[in-house]
């Protein structure tokens, strides 16, 4: 990863950090946060599109990176309580000015936004009796993706995420380079566009 240099006089690290250990609902690691910023700038991705919101740390952690690159975020719910709960943080965080966050089923409404993305972050849950659930997922996000763009995907390695079904759907597509970023246990792939 990159070696950024921390403004300790940003005012949306310091509510990140003075609220480091405090992120219940399924959210990401701090850790995890400062990989999705540092990817985002290394690539200077503009559009970014989170599925599985939960209440913010992670839609936080993209504003941050997309406010540098003069982006926007956009990130889907479906649970009305951590739908609200996140929209108080990204107010309280300073950042809300960059987010546009929506209600409802992220697999109706990825098929309607007219955006395309240079950055895709999924950290949504799926239900593990659903046959290829992230394979789905993925195919309505795919067609969004810019070439040169970043499919991300969380908890790849802690049981949580896809059995690998999905890496093997990548293989068999062609046009994907994937790494894995382990920074935390939960783990991040990370999948480029290459045409």
């Amino acid at each position: 990863m990159m070696n950024t240099i921390i403004d300790i006089t940003d005012p949306v690290l310091q509510f990140l950090e003075s609220h480091r250990n405090t992120w219940t609902d399924y959210n990401i690691p701090f850790t995890d946060g400062v990989v999705l910023e540092e990817l985002i700038l290394k690539n200077n991705s503009k559009t970014i599109l989170e599925i599985g919101t939960s209440s913010g740390h992670s839609t936080i952690w993209l504003a941050k990176a997309a406010e540098k690159t003069g982006g926007k975020v956009i990130t889907i719910e479906m649970d009305i309580n951590r739908f609200e709960k996140a929209e108080r943080n990204f107010k309280n965080a300073g950042v809300d000015h960059l987010i546009d966050i929506k209600l409802g089923d992220a697999m109706e409404i990825i098929p309607t936004l007219r955006e395309n993305f240079d950055f895709i972050f999924s950290d949504a849950t799926w239900n593990t009796q659903q046959h290829d659930g992230y394979i789905n997922f993925f195919k309505k996000c795919e067609p969004k993706l810019n070439i040169g763009g970043l499919f991300t995907m969380h908890n790849v390695t802690d049981g949580y995420g896809d059995d690998g079904r999905f890496f093997d759907y990548l293989k068999l597509l062609g046009n994907f380079k994937t790494h894995i970023i382990k920074a935390s246990t939960a783990g991040i792939s990370v999948s480029e566009k290459l045409y």
